[in-house]
This record gives structure tokens, C-alpha cells and sequence, in this order.
């Protein structure tokens, strides 16, 4: 459930609030579910504290290897998708194993890299038996930024698989988001979120032993280097999941992927995901 949802139900919500975010640094971990687009996403966003939260699975919902070689790196596109996708699986369990979370606990939903958007009605489904049988009480997953068209799908599939859920008698775990990237202003911005009304976040300073930590598992990613360049270890940064309007462009002017020459824009986007929606019967709700 996002924060707006459980406030048109009238739910207490102030666990969401600061200071409760603490679960992030200290105390109990809830249960917890990681969903997010490609293996070193995790790293990214919560690389400093995802050992703490023992998350029950870490979910990729792509594979991490595009269909078009242009867009996998110069050294390694003669490999095929299939060798590519295997590289992109052994950097992301060693950096797992950096924070001792074992191998058994990732999964990866079968997307192939950039078209997660043709596959969301089918991701939705798969989340929602998920959230039943494992039964998190937070899932940890992308904002709906433009940053990249999986990281918006993953978020698309996590929300639509929540009021699905809800619909469905099983408890909806509560979303929470990782900061990422977008291009709002124009260029890339790592790490911060697009600011949005009545929605609090937390910046999270790292230790130095934390950060050292985020640099080894960054470090275990020399296939992504390049891409990884302009991401930090000093700050993470979270924040109760907003309602989106997926019909609508997450932020004025061009999306980062756009400038990228991806396969999909966003209006090609913003097509699927009202597909996704219908399909899923939820054509109806203007915000999930």
C-alpha cells in the first residue's frame, strides 16, 4: 500500500512518518520484500543496509541483458544476452554476498532489459502470489522517476500487485521507495528523489564502514563500471511510496531513457501501462 491509499482508508500511517523510519538503521527489520529492475539496483539504492533488513528475496524483474548489443558494454557485446545475462548474475551474488545475503534468496521474474513494460500485467501477477505466500510487510522498489523504463515497470508491477492483493483479502505490505536517478532538471541526478507534496523521506549518512561496504559491492559490478560511475556510498536515501498516475509522464520535458535512444519512449510507456492497468482490472483507479 502506498501513504495515500492508506490515508483514504483511514489507516494509521504514522509509522510511515519520521522518526519510525528508524527500522532502516535500527531495532526490528520488518519482513521485507526487495523488487527492483536489475541485478545492482539493490546496490544502488540500499547496498549500506540490505544485510540489516534480511530481506526474504531480492527480486529482479529483468535479467539485466538487453536484446540490442549496442546497449551492453563495448567489451562484452559479442558475448550474446545469454553469456551477458550470466555475468550480470554472478557480479550481483557475490555483491550480495558482501552483506551476507545468500544467493538462495534472489529471483529474477524473466523480463529481458528495457521491454520490462511489455511484461507488467504478467509481473503484477507473479508479485501478487509473492506477497501471498511470503507475506512482507514492506517492499522496497523504484520511484516512478523516468529514469530508466524497468525501474518505472517495477514500480507499476509493485503497485498494481499491492491493490490487487488488497482486493484479494491478503494483506498488502506497505511501499517503500530507493532513491535512483533522473534527468528532471535537465541532467542526470543520482541518488535524489523528484520532491513530492506530503510525502516524507529520509537521507540516510553513511558510516565509514557502511560506505566502505557500498564501494565492495559497487566494486563487484566491473561489467556496469562505466554506468555505475556517478553513483555515490555516502548518502542513501527512502521514502513511504507516493500515489502515481502512471498515464501520466512522471515529470515535464525529455525522460533520462529518452536521451538514451531506448527502444521505448515514454508515451510508448504510458501506452502499455494503461494496457497493464485494463488488463489487470484496475483501469478505473486514476492513482495507484
Amino acid at each position: 500500500m502506498n501513504l495515500a491509499l492508506l490515508r483514504r482508508q483511514g489507516r494509521d500511517t504514522t509509522e510511515l512518518a519520521w522518526p519510525p523510519f528508524t527500522w532502516l538503521s535500527s531495532g526490528r527489520a520488518p519482513r521485507c520484500l526487495v523488487v527492483l529492475a536489475h541485478p545492482d539496483d539493490e546496490t544502488i539504492g540500499l547496498g549500506a543496509r540490505i544485510g540489516r533488513l534480511d530481506p526474504i528475496e531480492v527480486i529482479h524483474v529483468t535479467d539485466g541483458a538487453p536484446r540490442d548489443s549496442r546497449f551492453m558494454p563495448a567489451e562484452l557485446a559479442d558475448l550474446g544476452r545469454e553469456r551477458y545475462t550470466e555475468i550480470r548474475r554472478v557480479e550481483v551474488t557475490r555483491a550480495l554476498a558482501v552483506a551476507h545475503v545468500p544467493a538462495s534468496r534472489l529471483r529474477c521474474l524473466g523480463a529481458v532489459d528495457q521491454e520490462a513494460i511489455e511484461e507488467a500485467p504478467s509481473l503484477a501477477r507473479k508479485l501478487v502470489e509473492l506477497f501471498a505466500r511470503t507475506r512482507p510487510e514492506v517492499v522496497i522498489t523504484h520511484p516512478y522517476e523516468g529514469g530508466h523504463p524497468d525501474h518505472d515497470a517495477a514500480a507499476l508491477a509493485v503497485h498494481s500487485a499491492a491493490v490487487l492483493a488488497h482486493a484479494n483479502g491478503v494483506k498488502a505490505p506497505l511501499i517503500f521507495e530507493a532513491a535512483s536517478y533522473n534527468a528532471a532538471r535537465g541532467h542526470l541526478v543520482t541518488g535524489e528523489f523528484l520532491p513530492y507534496p506530503n510525502v516524507p523521506e529520509i537521507a540516510l549518512r553513511l558510516s565509514d564502514e557502511e560506505s566502505a561496504q557500498k564501494r565492495a559491492m559497487l566494486d563487484c559490478f566491473a561489467s556496469q563500471k562505466e554506468t555505475l560511475a556517478p553513483f555515490g556510498a555516502e548518502v542513501e536515501r527512502f521514502r513511504p511510496a507516493p500515489a502515481y498516475d502512471f498515464r501520466r509522464p512522471p515529470h515535464e520535458g525529455t525522460l533520462h531513457y529518452e536521451r538514451l535512444g531506448f527502444p521505448v519512449d515514454g508515451a510508448r510507456w504510458r501506452k502499455l501501462a494503461v494496457e497493464t492497468l485494463t488488463l489487470l482490472g484496475l483501469g478505473r483507479e486514476r492513482c495507484l
